[in-house]
């Protein structure tokens, strides 16, 4: 079997934010350990909201901020060079080119659809949802991967690798089996430059959102968790729309916002205030969904939206 580096590559593992956990992995395999949590700052993925009208679901992120362009955004922001690959077809996996990068360096790689992910028990029930691993060794049957959802040090084989690799369900992807390796740092910014580097990050997240959501007719942001709120006060909630509430965005919006509230506490305490505010607001909305107080979510909700406005429009001025 081959291995990227003798020395043991550390696990972090929570499944919403598998590719901030995959990229810090990777990262500290190097000896550079950042935290996931920094990590998933940097990525911008957090920012924002968007409404789908077909599924009527609510995703807490941005539309113009997936997690493959998240994850080479904070690589860059945070100094580092690296190699990012992906195929145009699906006809062939890549397993040459990354059998060779693993002789030099762990590797993320995603979106994988965790349909495909057969050392999940429940990997049946997951199919179409998109997933990041670390791969870090490769032998004649598959790949070595700290999986963030829970399972370090499991062997993926290349049959099944193919399947979730090609991420043909996942409505993100661009080409086929992508994957990022080799980083290398190159710079290492001053803290004030990082966190100005950031904010006009997020402010081209949310510019460029805006040009999405005008061009596909879709709601974003403040607008789409009002439609939203609406949606819940009309008591129109089916238990699959609140299933991924309870088990997946809210407790993750949650999350995200107190991750940016603590990197933003020491450089403007004004925005670091709103992301409290927001953890605490996604909080509320959790317990009322889980209890199925419509009236009370639908009003936090409403909180919600209003506060999420109000952080855009701080970022956007600034």
């Amino acid at each position: 079997m081959q291995v990227a580096a003798s020395k043991t590559i550390p696990f972090y593992g929570n499944g919403p934010y598998c590719y901030s956990n995959a990229t810090s992995m990777m990262l500290a395999s190097i000896g550079e350990k950042i935290l996931p949590s920094e990590i998933e700052v940097y990525t911008a993925v957090g920012l924002g909201a968007f409404w789908l009208p077909k599924e009527k679901l609510l995703f807490f992120s941005s539309i113009a901020s997936a997690p493959d362009k998240g994850i080479s955004r904070a690589l860059q922001l945070l100094g580092f060079d690296f190699k990012e690959t992906a195929a145009d077809s699906p006809t062939k996996p890549p397993y040459d080119k990354l059998r060779s990068d693993l002789k030099e360096s762990s590797a993320v790689l995603g979106p994988l659809d965790m349909g495909f992910l057969g050392h999940n028990p429940l990997h049946e029930r997951m199919g179409g949802a998109d997933h990041f691993v670390l791969a870090y060794a490769m032998d004649e049957r598959g790949v070595s991967i700290h999986d963030p959802e829970g399972f370090p040090s499991v062997h993926l084989p290349f049959r099944r690798l193919e399947q979730a690799w090609k991420a043909e369900k996942i409505p993100y992807h661009r080409g086929y089996y992508r994957y990022w390796t080799r980083p290398n740092r190159s710079r290492r910014p001053a803290t004030d430059g990082l966190y100005t580097s950031l904010l006009q990050a997020c402010r081209e997240v949310y510019s460029e959102a805006e040009k999405i959501a005008s061009a596909e007719n879709l709601s974003i942001d403040g607008e789409a968790i009002l439609t939203l709120a609406r949606h819940v006060k009309n008591d129109k909630l089916s238990p699959a729309e609140r299933g991924f509430m309870v088990f997946f965005s809210l407790k993750l919006g949650a999350r995200r916002a107190l991750d940016f509230a603590g990197f933003l506490e020491q450089r403007d305490p004004d925005l670091a205030e709103l992301k409290r505010i927001q953890s605490r607001l996604f909080g509320q909305c959790q317990s009322h969904a889980v209890q199925r107080d419509w009236n009370r979510l639908a009003e936090s909700l409403t909180e919600l939206a209003d506060t999420e406005k109000k952080f855009r429009d701080a970022i956007m001025d600034q």
